[in-house]
């Protein structure tokens, strides 16, 4: 019987390790793979990425649990809206929980202007 006990708990301890392990991964992932998706799709010569949080985040406007934003800089594109809608196109195929997220923040920077788009849950603003 005592056998049997510590099987159970150990099973049940290397399940544990296994789920939070799998969840560790899936959050670097997300972050690395609108990154990834940004450098493979969008001809700009810098693409950085500024912040990538996780956690409860209160502001006067909203609480949020995940929240990122990245910068673009000097991309080729001919109309802003177009290049916008393409690259929201492309997250939503490539990045596992893109909808997820609160609050991503893009924002491009051309000719010494600056431009933020704001994407909500998946819904451009």
């Amino acid at each position: 019987m005592k056998k049997l006990i510590g099987v159970f708990v150990l099973g049940m301890a290397i399940g544990l390790s296994l789920y939070s392990w799998s969840l560790i991964t899936v959050e670097e992932d997300k972050s690395s793979a609108i990154l990834n998706a940004l450098t493979s799709n969008c001809e700009c010569e810098e693409i950085k990425q500024f912040l990538y949080v996780k956690g409860v985040g209160i502001s006067p406007e909203e609480i949020s649990t995940e929240t990122a934003e990245y910068s673009l800089k000097n991309c080729s594109y001919t109309n802003l809206d177009s290049e916008v809608l393409r690259i929201h196109s492309i997250l939503l195929k490539e990045v596992h929980g893109y909808t997820d997220i609160d609050q991503l923040s893009l924002e491009f920077v051309k000719n010494n202007k600056h431009t933020l788009i704001t994407i909500r849950n998946g819904i451009i603003n």
